[in-house]
């Protein structure tokens, strides 16, 4: 039965007797189901690469964990960074002091967030010192100053030259009392990529303690990398429970979740609405399928009174329908996988070509467009295809079963 329903499929597939018009709905079928299928597949690769870059390149630079000091500043930090570094799931800790200033190079002025490290402690916790684009950072001292691609850009400066530093001094209720300014060489340049270049940059912790006067062996705050990510709420309350300190609590989830929580609700629209598409291209499905019914009711009319069964009928046409979904279905996952596979070098081509790029680094995390295929994207995409295609095959396929061969043939 099922070898006559697919041979019965495969000769209405192939027969050139049917109409244009049912010969170009079939191919809008096809074509749309294709074209829905290799877009998702994109689509979902693209928002995966978006989250990889998040944790593999912003995540690998910022802090996961942060404990800042609110009022007093932390004293005896050595002990308590030991302290801290025996909690469980802290993978390294780090001081810093953190202020914001502004760089000036003749007439350019350039505002940006400046944090002080101690760098053998913050190489435990970030890894920033691996988008170096120029300099080198075995060391970093007095003097010395580490700036984001974007500021170095924006003031036209390069590695072994000089910028101004100026500094707010405030009180203790922290109300402006006065400034400090300093001239700093730029030992390096780092290139991260994303809103971080523009933002912020780096100098000696201790070199930074005395230009804002701060007390000898105090420190703003601890800045954590943790082995679960996605566990910095939780970790973040467990080291606030063992501070001795009055802090503020912060996780990456305040100052970067945005991103995350975007990626993921663009992630879940796309997929609503490219699947959309594909039952819309499913649709046309079932009108080709009536549309044929209707043509071949002589042949199903004289296959019913040979003795075929309804249920033969059945499977003939939903094969017949079914086969436009298969056929869409390869064809846009093929599509799909070689467009996510080669999205990168082609939008390098086009930034290339283009002379800038098309996402704005001062805004957007990254300026590139990732990608991270994931197979089981590909077959739950090709599987919700092939099961809307085949439903969409089941209302015409009982119609043509329905055909009554005597009034059908009668007429004839």
């Amino acid at each position: 039965m099922a070898s006559l329903a697919w041979q019965l499929a495969r000769r209405y597939r192939s027969t050139r007797h049917s109409s244009g018009f049912i010969r170009f709905i079939s191919a809008s079928s096809t074509s749309g189901i294709a074209l829905g299928v290799a877009i998702l597949i994109l689509a979902l690769s693209v928002m995966n690469g978006f989250e990889q870059a998040l944790e593999q390149r912003l995540l690998s630079v910022i802090p996961h964990v942060e404990l800042e000091a609110v009022q007093q500043r932390i004293t005896d930090w050595q002990r308590k960074q030991q302290q801290f570094a025996t909690v469980q799931g802290v993978a390294g800790v780090a001081p810093y002091i953190k202020s914001n200033g502004m760089l000036r190079v003749g007439s350019a002025v350039k505002a940006a967030e400046v944090r002080g490290i101690d760098i053998a402690a913050e190489r435990r916790i970030s890894d920033f010192a691996a988008y170096i684009s120029s300099g080198q950072l075995d060391s970093l001292n007095d003097g010395e100053v580490v700036l984001g691609q974007g500021i170095a850009d924006a003031l036209q400066v390069a590695v072994g030259e000089q910028v101004q530093l100026l500094l707010p001094k405030l009180t203790d209720d922290g109300r402006l009392a006065s400034h400090s300014t300093a001239v700093l060489t730029v030992s390096a340049i780092v290139a991260v990529g994303g809103q971080l270049d523009y933002s912020q940059i780096w100098l000696n912790m201790a070199n930074l303690a005395e230009l804002l006067a701060f007390e000898p062996d105090a420190i703003q705050g601890f800045a954590f990398r943790i082995d679960e990510i996605f566990q910095a709420p939780q970790i973040a309350r467990q080291l606030g429970r063992v501070s001795e300190d009055y802090v503020y609590m912060l996780d990456w989830f305040r100052t970067q979740g945005h991103v995350y929580q975007d990626i993921q609700m663009v992630r879940t629209i796309l997929y609503l609405v490219l699947a959309l598409v594909i039952a819309v291209a499913c649709f046309n499905i079932v009108a080709t399928l009536v549309m044929a019914v209707r043509e071949k009711e002589g042949d199903i009319a004289i296959l019913l009174t040979m003795g075929v069964s309804p249920v033969t009928v059945v499977l003939a046409f939903m094969w017949l329908g079914w086969l436009n979904g298969l056929v869409g279905t390869v064809m846009g996952g093929v599509a799909g996988v070689l467009l996510a596979s080669y999205i990168e070098p082609v939008f390098a081509f086009i930034t290339a070509v283009l002379g800038h790029s098309l996402l704005d680094p001062s805004i957007y995390f990254i300026n590139f467009i990732p990608s991270l295929l994931q197979w089981q994207d590909v077959t739950l995409t090709l599987s919700v295809a092939l099961i809307m295609s085949l439903l969409a095959t089941l209302y015409p396929a009982w119609r043509a079963a329905k055909v009554a061969p005597a009034r059908v043939l009668g007429q004839h």
